[in-house]
């Protein structure tokens, strides 16, 4: 069995007669840069799902921050997580459809027509980006009546944010029991912290505007994968919040072994989205763990502005503070992150409004 470290990229081999276990994970330690190294094991009796999330994960081990299992806690955390990574098979494909939309849009000799393909026969989607089109914020209003019409008068690149926002309204809008958020309220956020990533990445690197669109558009939608395991022990995330100290995301991996970002990460690359989103994702709380990675600082100082604009997902409490070297890496002023946040709020209203 070859297995890849996914931090430092290293290869090392493992004969599969050594591998004796009864469990249906496997957890090893790169001996490179000792990073955890998760396998979700295939056995003969593994469902269709389990069998298409094992191949997945035999050729991109995903890396787990927490020990080898030694005590009871630590195998209870074990066997969740291969519950909650397995639990990814299951989610709706609308993702696909955005990664589908990148790769027509990065193709140079693809076209309009293409571009409109993707959606054509899903008539929730096609209604979505006609309503986008026709709203305040394109400047279309009433005027566009097919996807047509809107691919003539807005041009690909707007179609392809058009489809990637539509797209992810069906996923994000729901209602999060678990994390105390109703119908609408990650979605608006995420809307927020997306048009926050653009207006930062236009500003910093223009290379960088649809990645950090579709980033920021989906850096928090992890919740939605463990909203109902978080539903599930809300006595233990009350427990081990009562003494203030705590956030809920240092909550989520203490109780169930992944935050929401590290699961979405995860989840990024099973859906094989570029690494670069991936990582922006996986750290958009802590951009300084992601060696440097520009589109997670983008994504982290948008998710902050989207904030200030109003637009939060943090019914439950967890950290808002900026990173102190954020501004500086991205050569920002303090100054300008209030104008950020008023263009974000103007932004998400004009199409909030006319989308819902």
């Amino acid at each position: 069995m070859r297995i890849e470290c996914p931090e430092c990229r290293g290869v090392s081999t493992i004969s599969s007669e050594l591998i004796v276990t009864r469990k249906r994970a496997l957890e090893l330690i790169c001996s490179k840069c000792k990073a955890d190294i998760f396998i979700q094991l295939s056995l003969p009796s593994a469902s269709k799902q389990d069998n298409q999330f094992s191949a997945l994960s035999d050729d991109n081990p995903t890396r787990l921050t927490a020990p080898i299992a030694e005590t009871e806690e630590d195998t209870k955390i074990l066997s969740l997580k291969s519950k909650i990574l397995r639990s990814l098979v299951e989610l709706p494909p609308m993702p696909n459809i955005i990664l589908k939309t990148r790769e027509i849009m990065e193709d140079p000799d693809s076209s309009l027509k293409e571009l409109s393909g993707v959606i054509e026969h899903d008539q929730a989607i096609v209604a979505r980006v006609l309503a986008l089109a026709n709203s305040a914020y394109y400047g279309l209003s009433g005027l566009v009546s097919s996807i047509q019409h809107a691919s003539i008068l807005l041009g690909q690149k707007t179609l392809g944010e058009l489809i990637t926002i539509a797209a992810s309204s069906r996923l994000l809008s729901k209602k999060l029991e678990g994390y105390q958020l109703d119908l609408g309220d990650l979605w608006k956020h995420s809307l927020a912290v997306a048009l926050g990533s653009r207006i930062i990445a236009e500003k910093k690197n223009v290379e960088w505007v649809e990645d950090a669109f579709i980033a920021g558009l989906l850096h928090d939608a992890g919740k939605i994968i463990l909203d109902p395991f978080v539903l599930e022990r809300k006595k233990e995330f009350k427990k081990f919040q009562k003494t203030g100290k705590q956030t809920f995301i240092e909550a989520e991996k203490k109780i169930l072994g992944f935050d929401h970002a590290e699961v979405m990460s995860r989840a990024a690359r099973f859906w094989r989205y570029p690494e670069t989103q991936s990582t922006a994702i996986r750290y958009h709380h802590y951009p300084l763990r992601s060696r440097n990675s520009e589109l997670a600082f983008i994504v982290h100082l948008a998710n902050f502005a989207a904030k200030e604009a109003g637009f939060d997902s943090e019914a439950t409490s967890s950290s808002s503070e900026i990173d102190p070297q954020t501004l500086t890496i991205l050569g920002l002023q303090k100054e300008e992150i209030n104008a950020i946040s008023a263009e974000i709020f103007a932004s998400v209203e004009k199409l909030v409004t006319e989308f819902q």
